[in-house]
């Protein structure tokens, strides 16, 4: 189809992303389009919508909900303060057969205009989840849009395939020029490259740029690598300057240091370096400078093909081996105890795939380890390895799996080469980009689907695995090295001057196609049958699940309604009710401490058997309120524990918080029939969470103490793991990853704690629960659980309140990275409730912990508080003593 004049000037007006288009054929009744969108000159934007045109019905109009937060735009397009809140939205209802889809935009004269149209072919199978059978209905939606679609790509953003200079962006630009050699300074050899970085900027860029700057070296040149300083506005003869990432460099510092126009002087002397994915938000970010700049460069053909799509220069510089890449802090090569390795950035596609499988990779050794995105990962940041530990870590592992960051199929150089360079044998999402590395011989590739099952397959078959790494590493220490990258890299640019010098044709194109045909070795046979035959193997699955539920829905006891999941009306509701809530507990409290004071009982003691015996290793302490629906299921996941490896076993502690429904008699009933020991503590007052744990503490034997609610889960070997870790590293506490989970326990909604222990970004907001291992006596020294938040009326705080003092007493706090527990998510939280006094709380909370503020001032957040909304009460006593000139 053509594309219109206004269309153009529509998509010049705005910029704008798709996350992840719905394909062009769908087994469902209802779509989901997020993405981002704002405009070029930050003119207000009122309003984003869907329409739905089906064949024998009118047309249906659907709003986008808006202004969701999109930190990384945020980053990308910093001249655009609306860009952190740009993310949108869109549900649409989808009738059966064709439908066009139209996505518009209310601009700022509150006129609709067109961004985005496609056709889209519905077959909903919703009647299977209707007569109760969900998970086939899932399964077959997934299954028939594979078969019938494939992985595709199907994707929509502001950039289009037309020349850059025809699209406004937040900066402004000179028409782009051609790329011309200036006279004496690019002739003949190149004999020094100079490469510029920002201390501001990723510990990945800086790696990148160590990368490329050894391997000039090696090439024979003068190389540098400047951190934090200006290029020179003229290039010496037989000189390159080279900035790597240029929207890490120019936003995060060289903005800061000069004036646009110097700037934009200074960049046409520069080759500019980019490393992220096409169609990304950074990628985008670069486009604001590209067109100032000598050239584009780039490590993926994928991204050569697209800066020139946009009528942009650009040279490939691939990335290859050299040994820095397999330095690590451990003089000889460990023995590899781990299965499986996973470093990568946090985003909800990696998230969903591994809460999917979170039984998977809670039966093996896993190291997974995410870092956040949104802001640039320093030395500083605690999730993020340094190089050294990274390869040690690697050269412990067997496989590192690799999950697209997105829809997008990205080989990743640099996680490719770190694997192959310390010998882990690489597993990976089907890809585009990895020539001449062979799939099948140097990595394994299959679909996201399969992704397990070649893991496992691979962990069984050690010398089949060995195999691959070692045709890996022979093969980029042979063929993929840097060295000879970077004097491919400079005879390509060399070859361009002179060609441009002579007036002749500079062939751009040459060797710029992502999408050539590519060699490839089949999988193994007995894998191959494997994966061929599991499609009947989930359906039957996923059949019998929904036959399961359907037989024990008549049984199944129904989910509490206490007071805690109640949904008010509106805010004054709310109000009133936590009022009350807290008026409730004050009394109940009061009345406990009066019953303890004149020697009265608060509670009774039921032990088994079992409990007589010698104390042992760890008490896991699990609180009790009207959970009689799940807490069957969270004390057989204590009976299914695996405890051999653990010194004297464990006891479960359960305190009874004054259940009104059957819990207790649930209790009870495990009790006597438990392989553990088992002490009931049956309160006669309900007075909280934080106070059944306190209690549940100090009726406890163990040195360490497990923290479970009785609506959550543990896998079997997370006891024994977390043990042996606290017990290593000599910490107050430990924690790992938890999959959330709403309903039946396989339902798996995403992850929960899963940063590494970082008090700044504790600082921020709060990121780890409540299940973890505790060193019991140090926890209780500290004082256990905060019962005065319960006084305020702030229920659901007391975890968050724990994990400042434990910072603020400067404790040592372990990290499990693997998924080790099940958290189970409810519809209502209390916590989200409270927000309505969030600024007493953030008051509160900055008055308890104004010490921990000072060591780590907050960046954007303050106690899970957006920072500009609390600038007052950010204001720490030092600033002011400062202020008053004490």
């Amino acid at each position: 189809m053509t594309e219109s004049i206004e269309e153009k000037t529509v998509v010049a007006d705005y910029a704008f992303r798709f996350d992840a288009l719905p394909e062009r054929v769908t087994f469902s009744n209802q779509i989901k389009i997020t993405g981002w969108l704002l405009h070029r000159r930050g003119l207000p934007i009122h309003g984003i919508r869907g329409i739905v045109r089906g064949i024998l019905r009118r047309r249906s109009i659907f709003r986008a909900r808006r202004k969701r937060s999109r930190p990384l735009i945020a980053a990308a397009y910093p001249d655009l303060p609306e860009a952190g809140q740009s993310g949108f939205l869109l549900l649409l209802e989808m009738p059966i057969g064709r439908s066009e889809i139209t996505i518009q935009v209310q601009d700022h004269r509150k006129i609709w205009r067109t961004i985005f149209v496609t056709d889209i072919w519905a077959f909903p199978l919703t009647f299977l989840g209707r007569i109760g059978l969900p998970r086939v209905e899932r399964f077959l939606s997934t299954y028939l849009a594979q078969l019938f679609v494939g992985n595709r790509q199907n994707t929509a953003s502001s950039v289009k395939p037309h020349p850059l200079s025809q699209i406004e962006g937040s900066l402004p630009r000179e028409k782009l020029q051609s790329f011309r050699s200036e006279p004496g300074s690019t002739q003949g050899d190149i004999r020094a490259v100079h490469l510029f970085v920002t201390s501001k900027s990723n510990l990945f860029i800086r790696e990148i740029a160590d990368l490329l700057c050894a391997g000039f070296r090696a090439a024979g040149c003068e190389a540098q690598l400047l951190i934090d300083q200006i290029p020179a506005e003229k290039t010496e003869e037989g000189k390159i300057q080279i900035v790597v990432t240029p929207h890490e460099f120019f936003n995060l510092f060289l903005r800061d240091k000069l004036p646009w126009e110097k700037m934009q002087r200074l960049t046409n002397h520069l080759f500019l370096l980019g490393t992220e994915q096409p169609e990304s938000e950074w990628f985008d970010s670069n486009l604001v400078v590209a067109p100032h700049g000598r050239a584009m460069l780039d490590i993926h053909l994928s991204g050569v093909a697209a800066y020139r799509a946009r009528g942009l220069p650009c040279f490939h510089l691939p990335l290859g081996y050299h040994p820095l890449l397999e330095q690590s802090n451990v003089p000889a090569k460990p023995k590899r105890d781990l299965d499986i390795c996973v470093l990568a950035a946090m985003t909800d596609r990696r998230e969903e795939f591994i809460a999917a499988n979170a039984d998977f990779f809670a039966a093996r050794n896993c190291h997974i380890r995410f870092v956040p995105i949104g802001f640039a990962k320093t030395e500083e940041t605690r999730s993020y390895l340094p190089v050294p530990q990274r390869n040690a870590l690697l050269q412990r592992a067997k496989i590192l799996l690799n999950v697209h960051y997105s829809d997008l199929r990205y080989f990743e150089w640099h996680r490719a080469l770190i694997a192959m360079a310390n010998r882990c044998c690489l597993i990976s999402e089907t890809c585009e980009g990895f020539e001449p590395l062979v799939p099948g011989k140097h990595f394994v590739m299959a679909k996201a689907d399969d992704l397990t099952a070649c893991c496992e397959y691979y962990l069984e078959h050690e010398e089949e695995r060995i195999a691959i790494t070692a045709a890996a590493y022979d093969f980029i220490c042979e063929r993929v090295t840097q060295k000879d990258n970077c004097r491919g890299f400079l005879r390509q640019i060399e070859t361009v001057f002179r060609r441009q010098s002579d007036g002749a044709d500079s062939n751009f194109d040459r060797e710029a196609n992502p999408e050539q045909a590519f060699a490839s070795e089949p999988l193994p046979d007995a894998l191959a049958k494997h994966l061929s035959r599991r499609p009947t193997a989930l359906f039957l699955s996923a059949l019998r699940e929904d036959l399961s539920r359907i037989f024990q829905r008549a049984n199944q006891k129904s989910a509490p309604t206490d007071e805690r999941s109640t949904d008010p009306v509106n805010t004054a509701h709310h109000i009133t009710m936590l009022r009350d809530m807290r008026r409730g507990y004050i009394e109940r409290f009061e009345a406990q401490q009066e019953a303890q004071q004149s020697g009265d009982a608060i509670f009774r003691l039921l032990e088994n058997t079992g409990f007589n015996g010698a104390a042992p290793a760890i008490s896991v302490i699990v609180t009790l309120y009207n959970y009689s629906a799940y807490v069957r299921q969270c004390l057989k996941s204590l009976e299914d524990s695996k405890t051999e490896a653990i010194p004297g076993g464990i006891e479960a502690v359960i305190v009874n918080d004054a259940s009104t429904d059957d819990s207790l008699k649930q209790a009870i009933a495990w009790q006597q029939i438990s392989r553990h020991p088992v002490r009931i503590i049956d309160k006669r007052l309900n007075t909280g969470l934080a106070d059944a744990r306190n209690l549940g503490l100090k009726l406890a034997r163990a040195p360490y103490a497990f923290i479970l609610d009785a609506d959550n889960m543990v896998f079997p070997r997370a006891l024994e793991q977390l043990h042996r870790t606290i017990v290593k590293d000599n910490s107050a506490a430990v924690y790992s990853m938890l999959c959330r989970f709403q309903g039946a326990h396989n339902d798996r909604e995403g992850l929960l704690s899963y940063y590494d222990w970082d008090p700044q970004m504790l600082i921020e907001y709060p990121y780890i629960d409540a299940m973890a291992l505790f060193d019991r006596a140090r926890l209780i020294k500290i004082g256990g659980y905060d019962t005065e938040l319960y006084k305020y009326g702030w229920f659901g705080w007391e975890d968050y309140d724990l994990w400042l003092r434990i910072a603020q007493a400067e404790l040592k706090v372990a990290f499990l990275p693997n998924v080790l527990c099940l958290y189970r998510h409810h519809e209502k939280a209390m916590s989200n409730t409270t927000n309505l006094f969030e600024r007493e709380l953030v008051a509160h909370l900055l008055e308890k912990y104004d010490s921990l503020v000072e060591i780590y001032p907050p960046k954007r957040r303050l106690f899970g508080v957006n920072r500009s909304r609390f600038e007052e009460a950010v204001e720490t006593s030092t600033q002011k003593r400062e202020r008053a000139g004490v």
